[in-house]
């Protein structure tokens, strides 16, 4: 070996070695995504991590001017509704991974009369999907989703009023979670615990094909479920499987969860609708 052959190999070596001093957690952007229900409360949080780890994010909503992260180079804004197939399928590719946020945005203190949001849109969004060729879906449903009220409270507490007054839309919610496994496309159930807006403690757990812990509600970030999702979306780990997302954190209204706050910050999102066919207010 020459010495400028040796001069030649030591310098590259150098060079790699620097690379990847200066670069300790660069990672390959990974699957692009089409985020469905893009100004859902958990939608931002998704759009900037994607956006930061080098994704393209596509995003689909009713309300294309309330969706966060407007102006970014990799973020595409498109007006559309899951009840409107050619909206869906006028949106994708047919290679990224769909993220399905739906969801009606309620009153949790008015009983909903019916809800089938949930069903028909994701049998819209799976059927929009295999015309283009996109082979993942994940949908959200909801730790609530395991466990449907039947019999109304007795009680006054906040949370089984919730749910029972949310019943229909969690009814729906199960329905659609059965539907999966029959759409043909590969796919990820995930049922988030309630959400707020903090940083990620790190203390995400997992219940798979399980259900959560029975509890109060337990309690995760915005930003930690979006880290969960864009993982799943890259791994096939969760794939035909139902994803149960919760912590040991308990909520207790009026200590950690604010229900006066928390039914603003939905006011304040859009308007509410007490049903999937009613107008809304």
């Amino acid at each position: 070996m020459t010495t400028l052959t040796r001069r030649v190999l030591l310098s590259a070596v150098m060079i790699a070695a620097m690379t990847s001093l200066a670069l300790p957690h660069a990672r390959a952007a990974g699957s692009d995504i089409v985020v469905i229900g893009a100004t859902a409360q958990s939608a931002p949080a998704i759009i900037k991590l994607a956006l930061e780890q080098g994704r393209k994010v596509t995003a689909l909503a009713r309300r294309p001017e309330a969706v966060a992260g407007a102006g970014h180079p990799n973020l595409n804004i498109v007006k559309g509704d899951v009840r409107e197939p050619a909206s869906i399928e006028a949106a994708l590719r047919g290679d990224e991974v769909v993220i399905s946020l739906i969801g009606p945005r309620v009153d949790p203190r008015v009983e909903l009369e019916s809800m089938d949001l949930y069903t028909v849109g994701t049998a819209n969004i799976a059927a929009a999907m295999k015309k283009k060729g996109n082979k993942k879906l994940m949908v959200t449903s909801s730790v609530g989703a395991e466990h449907v009220v039947t019999e109304k409270p007795k009680g006054t507490d906040l949370r089984d009023m919730w749910l029972w007054n949310g019943r229909k839309l969690y009814a729906d919610m199960s329905a659609m979670e059965k539907m999966m496994p029959g759409l043909g496309l590969g796919y990820v159930i995930l049922r988030p615990g309630f959400m707020i807006e903090e940083a990620p403690p790190h203390n995400l757990k997992l219940a798979v094909d399980n259900t959560a812990p029975k509890g109060s509600g337990p309690i995760i970030t915005f930003a930690g479920f979006a880290g969960f999702v864009l993982s799943a979306a890259d791994s096939t780990q969760y794939d035909g499987k139902a994803v149960s997302i919760y912590s040991d954190l308990q909520s207790e209204w009026g200590k950690n969860l604010d229900f006066d706050a928390m039914l603003k910050m939905r006011q304040d999102s859009g308007p509410m609708e007490n049903g999937p066919t009613v107008t809304p207010k």
